[in-house]
């Protein structure tokens, strides 16, 4: 691997770094790690089986809207439904990656696998980046060099991450590797194809990647890599002009409609005398563990950067960081099972550890070891909503078996005919029949309608009419202005949601839906439930 290799030589004072601890080490904290990652990621693995009844979910439904819109892809398609355009895909590039293992039938493997490598690969560019930079050389810091591990495989959520099925893992991977990239301009190593392909990739995979690309690109041309900046700054805008043109060809908006209407930046009903909507976020951050926690790690690095400020390089490369920080403060999200952020805290908690190993050589042991401790207690601090999503994970899992699951099995397996739903995903995914999406995001009418406040009971009524939708399945809570009154509710499906919005699911049959075929399937539905779930059917 070429962002690993590079780095095992002498650095500028002539030190070996080559990652050993001392002549006690019997193995290098890069290969403890991933053996760490490796074991709690497989226990997380058969934790997710043993509550799933042997079956593979992800902790998140949307996970199951990317392969439905590669499904979609493949087919010559974008979006849900065929023949209908939409675009509830997060990421630019992520559903095609997903097309490449749709056409292998490898299902919901096939985001598993690139999730797992990515986080691994995260891991391994971080701990050979620091072993590198000398962070673990000298006597007795075995213990420090574990511990910082074992803090990183949280940090980045390498347990968590790659079982929410989405592109967030390769988010984290492509921000790191960019930011070994900067370290090795700063050295006076040319960054490899690893690196470029890294930072292309970023707003790629996620659009708040773009304010680290766009930062990493003037950090590389003032790091005396013009020309690697320029091809970068020139591939990124082809391919981003390129989607443009491709989503208005198919009149679809700019941006995604999960982030239209998910967005904090976006004003869904927003009364126009509020504050702008980048100081609502600013606010946002300031008053959320999540953004303190990223406050606390950014201030962290700045401390770094003031005093490694003699070292031109070594600042620009921290001041990078830094500006990145600022951007998702200003523009970013929180929260979702803890991965909006998760790749600005992977890449703050890193720019700290190697601005720290620039450090060691100036502190006395004293000073070093206040640092030490200092690093391990910030470390442990924003890894806990990362530890915490560790444990849950098995439980968001098994929720989304026993509600999303169901409800796919019963529109696919039972009714075998369109339906409504505002959760869009499993219900989609695999579904030949059309699913109209209640809530937006597989569905631009909806979309539209929403965005400009004119959604209610009968715009649903009428959309679920032109659609022939006999059956809907909907949290009844997150509609305030009601359903269709012409709609008759047949049943409730309640489970034990932990993590998911609401824990009950409110059937509806609409007009044009046949009653007995309904109680039909409902009542052939139940008798096949999991033990946890229970069907209630209402009687006419």
């Amino acid at each position: 691997m070429a962002v690993v290799d590079q780095y095992d030589c002498p650095d500028k004072t002539g030190r070996e770094s080559s990652g050993h601890l001392g002549a006690d080490a019997w193995i290098q904290p890069s290969t403890a790690a991933m053996l760490v990652w490796l074991g709690l990621l497989a226990m997380e693995i058969i934790a997710v089986l043993a509550l799933c009844d042997f079956r593979l979910f992800f902790t998140l439904d949307d996970a199951y809207i990317h392969l439905a819109v590669a499904d979609q892809i493949l087919s010559g398609g974008y979006g849900v439904n065929a023949g209908e355009y939409s675009s509830p895909s997060s990421s630019i590039i992520w559903p095609y990656f997903l097309a490449l293992t749709e056409a292998l039938h490898l299902g919901a493997f096939g985001p598993l696998l690139i999730n797992a490598a990515a986080a691994g690969a995260t891991i391994l560019a971080i701990m050979r980046l620091l072993e590198a930079s000398g962070l673990f050389d000298g006597v007795g810091e075995r213990l420090f060099a574990c511990m910082i591990a074992l803090l990183l495989i949280f940090s980045t959520s390498a347990v968590a991450l790659p079982m929410t099925g989405m592109e967030h893992s390769a988010h984290v991977w492509a921000s790191i590797v960019t930011f070994a990239g900067l370290v090795a301009a700063a050295r006076g190593f040319a960054p490899t194809s690893l690196h470029f392909l890294a930072l292309v990739l970023l707003p790629l995979i996620r659009f708040e990647g773009i304010a680290f690309a766009g930062a990493a690109i003037v950090a590389f041309a003032l790091l005396d890599q013009r020309r690697f900046a320029a091809g970068a700054a020139l591939v990124i805008i082809v391919t981003l002009s390129g989607y443009v043109v491709l989503m208005a060809s198919r009149g679809l908006p700019l941006l995604p409609s999960s982030v239209l209407l998910k967005g904090y930046l976006t004003t869904l009903d927003q009364p126009a005398s509020e504050l702008p909507a980048i100081v609502r976020n600013m606010l946002r951050s300031v008053m959320t563990s999540y953004g303190l926690r990223l406050i606390a790690l950014g201030l962290a690095v700045a401390w770094c950067a003031s005093l490694l400020r003699a070292d031109r390089k070594v600042l620009i490369v921290l001041l990078t960081v830094i500006v990145a920080v600022g951007a998702h403060l200003a523009c970013g999200q929180y929260g979702w099972f803890n991965r909006y952020e998760v790749y600005i805290m992977a890449l703050a908690a890193t720019a700290l550890l190697w601005g720290v190993a620039q450090l060691k050589p100036r502190l006395s042991r004293l000073q070093w070891s206040r640092v030490k401790i200092g690093v391990v207690f910030g470390l442990g601090t924003a890894a806990i909503p990362y530890m915490t999503a560790a444990v849950v994970t098995p439980v968001g899992a098994s929720d989304i078996y026993e509600q999303q699951y169901q409800m796919a099995r019963f529109a696919q397996s039972f009714y075998r005919d369109a339906v409504g739903v505002n959760d869009l995903g499993l219900v989609a995914y695999g579904n030949t029949k059309y699913t109209l999406d209640l809530w937006g995001l597989g569905s631009e009418q909806v979309r539209k309608a929403r965005m400009a406040g004119d959604y209610g009971p009968a715009e649903m009524a009428a959309l679920a009419h032109d659609y022939d939708v006999g059956l809907i399945m909907i949290y009844e809570g997150w509609f305030e202005k009601g359903v269709p009154s012409s709609w008759t509710k047949v049943a409730v499906l309640q489970t034990r949601s932990v993590t998911l919005s609401r824990q009950n699911v409110d059937f509806y049959r609409t007009p044009l839906a046949d009653a007995a075929a309904v109680d039909a399937a409902l009542r052939a539905f139940k008798a096949t439930l999991p033990s946890r779930d229970r069907l209630d059917i209402i009687a006419p």
